[in-house]
């Protein structure tokens, strides 16, 4: 009859009830030091492209919104140098992470193409509609409220015209 474990190892009683000698096994249930080895490779670093990855993605929510547009363009080009890095790292077998590396430094590229793109698109109907006039108009104002408004004014009635809307007032209190 088979037994396994067979008798006498793993801190089983041997054949005739015999114990083997204290220390001859590691304590617990663990094979004995002399058994099957399995060399096992220490797990590599992928911190960097962890980075890249989150990087990416927050080049990704943020290059959109006019605001945050830069914030956007900044990630992405954090993402694309880390991924980049990662990449070279994980080819040459110093690191791992090589999926994340790649998807962080794509997001990271396709944020800073959009963050450009949607800058630039801002920036020319800003111009366009004569907001650089606006700002030379409230620097030579200076502190004169009626300049200022005179200037206000004049923006307004450009973008009324340029888009066929008309821009109301907030309400004052």
């Amino acid at each position: 009859m088979n037994q396994y474990p067979p008798p006498g190892q793993y801190g089983q009683p041997g054949p005739y009830g015999q114990q083997p000698p204290p220390g001859a096994y590691p304590p617990g249930n663990y094979p004995p030091p002399g058994g099957p080895q399995y060399w096992q490779e220490s797990p590599q670093r992928k911190g960097m492209a962890i980075t890249a990855l989150v990087f990416g993605i927050l080049g990704l929510l943020t290059f959109w919104t006019i605001l945050l547009t830069v914030i956007g363009v900044l990630c992405g080009l954090i993402a694309i140098v880390l991924g980049v890095i990662a990449l070279v790292k994980a080819r040459r077998g110093t690191a791992g992470g090589f999926g994340m590396a790649l998807a962080g430094a794509i997001m990271g590229g396709i944020a800073l193409i959009g963050g450009i793109v949607i800058g630039l698109f801002v920036w020319i109907v800003f111009k366009d509609t004569g907001g650089t006039d606006l700002i030379d108009c409230l620097q030579k104002a200076g502190n004169d409220q009626s300049k200022v408004q005179q200037c206000q004014d004049e923006f307004n009635r450009r973008v009324e015209d340029k888009f066929s809307v008309t821009l109301t007032p907030a309400p004052t209190r």
